[in-house]
């Protein structure tokens, strides 16, 4: 039989403030990085201590704000956030803050920054988060701890070959159809946006697990879109059935013989803006 312990603790940040309006003597030995989950509400606890390392008591503070910043310095949509502390009497020093887990569903895996700010006596002040009086500590997002939805893939980038015509074809990468998940995919869904589109735009597929020059055939047509025989602007979408298939490509021809013209040599009208794939 395996035995797996678990420990339950605050996800706690000890905090120094200048409160006395001279420079603080202790130094933090070591301060943790904190670590933040996607797909919950996180709720982190601020431990404000002075100089001699005794708890102050947070009534002499007003507007305690967390600030989330990402490497660059950018701040999450909704940041700062707003430290409230707890009952006094009972949990002097101590205060709390949520970042729900709207915030950071759109967020990848990474090291974010944080710095916690107060006024005091109307005087806006720092408390230190790091060693050294340090004024950012770090954050780490974790996205794989809890589960969550697949995320849209979008492709924007096409190669075009030239056909039997002498006039470009145009496809997308080769789109995964599988992936390593709990519950297998059974379907797809492509959302293509085109931008005054003349032409056709059609779905090939493959069930070969390596692309090469042979893995599509272009003659195959999983699925076409009804031809666009005017400059159009629109969106194109179908839900497909993954089956045996491995990958999925789109392709596109907005060239015919016709529209060459001097200025336009190639034929071409319009363009595929993205494909979207959910």
């Amino acid at each position: 039989m395996q035995k797996i312990s678990s420990y339950l603790y605050p996800n706690r940040i000890e905090l120094l403030a200048n409160v006395a309006g001279f420079t603080t003597e202790y130094t933090n030995v070591y301060q943790k990085t904190v670590k933040i989950y996607n797909g919950i509400d996180n709720t982190i606890q601020f431990d404000v201590k002075n100089a001699d390392q005794k708890r102050i008591d947070l009534a002499i503070l007003s507007n305690i704000l967390l600030n989330v910043m990402d490497s660059q310095g950018a701040e999450l949509a909704n940041s700062p956030y707003t430290v409230t502390p707890l009952n006094q009497t009972t949990y002097k020093g101590i205060g709390t803050v949520t970042i729900p887990q709207e915030d950071l569903v759109e967020l990848e895996d990474q090291y974010l920054r944080y710095s916690v700010t107060a006024v005091q006596g109307g005087n806006d002040i720092m408390l230190y988060g790091d060693t050294r009086f340090g004024a950012t500590g770090t954050i780490q997002l974790i996205g794989n701890a809890m589960p969550t939805f697949r995320n849209d893939r979008v492709f924007k980038d096409f190669t075009a070959e030239i056909n039997l015509d002498g006039l470009p074809v145009s496809k997308s990468s080769a789109i995964p159809a599988t992936f390593y998940e709990a519950e297998k995919t059974t379907e797809l869904t492509f959302e293509i946006g085109y931008t005054g589109f003349k032409g056709i735009i059609w779905i090939e597929g493959t069930a070969q697990s390596t692309i090469t020059t042979e893995a599509f055939k272009p003659e195959v047509r999983l699925h076409e879109f009804p031809e666009l025989t005017s400059a159009t602007s629109g969106t194109f979408t179908v839900t497909m059935a993954v089956g045996d298939y491995k990958y999925f490509r789109v392709r596109f021809q907005n060239s015919k013989k016709e529209d060459v013209t001097t200025e336009n040599p190639m034929g071409l009208t319009g363009k595929v803006d993205s494909i979207t794939v959910s």
